[in-house]
């Protein structure tokens, strides 16, 4: 799998999260912590797919 690929899927999975958090008004740590570990995650694999194309 394309590592850009599996960084867009992390943000659209935060999103939904994001928005299920919103629906149900159940913001609390947990579902931030996995928000940020998806953002974190999407952030690591596009990072890592620009090194990969410059190297």
């Amino acid at each position: 799998m394309n590592l850009l690929v599996g960084a867009g899927i992390c943000l659209v999975l935060a999103q939904l999260l994001g928005i299920y958090a919103l629906i149900t008004r159940k913001a609390d740590v947990i579902l931030a912590l996995v928000m940020g570990a998806l953002l974190s995650g999407a952030l690591l694999m596009a990072a890592a797919d620009f090194y990969d194309k410059v190297h």
